[in-house]
């Protein structure tokens, strides 16, 4: 008998992985009615059938509610790509363009570039 091993997986969060994946945005308003960016993320994680939010970015918003019950939180969806490393492509240069131009303490939930 011919045994094989099974195929190494890919871990979800490896730049090998070929899932496609999208880049969302989560935003806070405060109750004054400001809003502003809060984090840049991506996901593989897919969406929800429901309405098509992202699976991982509407997780976040829920903690980040719950945390932060002065703020109203809510996702969108910016791009999609066809695997994650063409989204971390899209990702990083995006939070470090948008720090550069509102500086360093600008998106609050994105605690390092990548």
């Amino acid at each position: 008998m011919n045994r094989t091993s099974p195929t190494p997986s890919t871990h979800g969060n490896s730049l090998d992985n070929p899932a496609p994946t999208h880049v969302y945005a989560i935003h806070a308003t405060d109750s004054a009615g400001n809003t502003f960016p809060w984090k840049i993320g991506e996901s593989a994680q897919g969406v929800r059938v429901t309405d098509g939010a992202s699976i991982r970015a509407e997780q976040q918003v829920r903690d980040l509610s719950r945390e932060n019950p002065d703020l109203y939180f809510e996702s969108e969806i910016r791009q999609w790509f066809p695997d994650k490393a063409s989204a971390r492509a899209y990702e990083t240069p995006f939070i470090e363009k948008f720090r550069g131009i509102y500086g360093q303490d600008a998106l609050p939930g994105n605690l390092t570039n990548r």
